[in-house]
């Protein structure tokens, strides 16, 4: 009996890339002999015609499962629910817009075949802006260095995950997952390959400036406690640079005799520092108490309205995602 492979394909509005993508994933998939597969379509809510155009693959193929969303929960609980969807003994996850190579299949899974739980593709050349691929260096690197070595630097969503890790993503309930480091944290035998991306042809990027921002943000934040601990340095710096500023202006005043207004200076850079420093350490601890406050709610991870070819759902799917009573087949 053939090993079953889960395709994980997150979309949002990529009509035009849909019929593309599945075309190029089954020209992929029908030349790798000894697997069967499955393509798991979740549409994170798109306003245009995606859905509808899933409907249709789902009408013509049985190995096509969607699950759309109530509204748009984001890239990685997109992703996430996808994962604990996953009916493979593998899955691997691929954006609509086909920038990473589904050539690489067969290497994920000859990888796999050898023992290793989570295979990522990394990113050896990007069709981006110069400073934005130094940018994204610097990011990983940094990352790594907060959390460990398990992060692999200049590694992206493009990964192939043993069962072993789908079974511990359906049993952690996260408010905020980041899986990238996430997935790297469970793996116990990961293993990388290099590969150059693709220019992205059709649509636009999901991913402008601010989302990579914020999304780069709940990285740090969900991997480490830095923000937190630079908050703590600086508070304790702050006294001794209020000491530094009154030995200032006073040697200022007794040495070099210069007229200052009376209490002036000094109350000003006191005011504005104190403000700044409780402004900046009151948004980290906002960032972190909030986090806990959306975890200890238990919310689902994502809400799914529509679910089309799902005969079954693996077991803990209900325990994090709310399905619909009576999903379309």
């Amino acid at each position: 009996m053939n090993k079953l492979i889960s395709i994980i394909i997150p979309v949002y509005n990529e009509e035009d890339n849909i019929e593309r993508t599945f075309a190029e994933l089954q020209r992929v998939t029908g030349a790798i002999e000894g697997y069967d597969f499955e393509f798991i379509f979740t549409d994170n809510h798109s306003t245009d015609g995606t859905f509808a155009k899933l409907v249709v693959l789902a009408r013509d193929h049985e190995n096509v499962r969607v699950a759309r969303f109530a509204r748009n929960f984001g890239f990685h609980k997109s992703v996430l629910t996808g994962y604990r969807l996953a009916r493979g003994d593998a899955a691997i996850q691929v954006d609509a817009d086909l920038q990473d190579p589904p050539s690489l299949f067969v290497d994920f899974i000859k990888k796999w075949e050898e023992g290793h739980d989570v295979v990522v593709g990394i990113r050896r050349k990007r069709i981006e802006h110069g400073l934005l691929v130094q940018g994204r260096k610097m990011y990983y690197r940094l990352l790594a260095k907060l959390d460990g070595p398990h992060l692999i630097a200049d590694a992206g969503d493009f990964r192939l995950i043993d069962k072993s890790v789908i079974e511990a993503l359906r049993r952690i309930n996260d408010a905020h997952p980041y899986l990238r480091g996430l997935i790297s944290s469970l793996a116990r035998n990961q293993t990388g390959i290099v590969y150059d991306r693709n220019e992205r042809l059709h649509g636009q990027s999901k991913f402008p400036i601010g989302n990579l921002i914020r999304m780069g943000t709940e990285g740090i934040i969900a991997h480490s406690r830095l923000p937190l601990n630079f908050a703590f340095y600086i508070g304790m710096l702050t006294p001794l640079l209020a000491l530094v500023c009154i030995l200032f202006f006073t040697i200022s005043r007794l040495v070099w005799s210069t007229e200052w207004p009376p209490g002036l200076a000094i109350t000003l850079v006191l005011i504005l520092g104190s403000i700044g420093l409780n402004g900046l350490f009151m948004g980290i601890l906002g960032a972190y108490i909030g986090r806990i406050y959306d975890q200890v709610r238990h919310r689902p991870t994502t809400v799914v309205s529509d679910m089309l070819n799902f005969d079954d759902v693996p077991e803990g799917v209900d325990d994090n995602s709310i399905l619909p009573p009576d999903p379309r087949r």
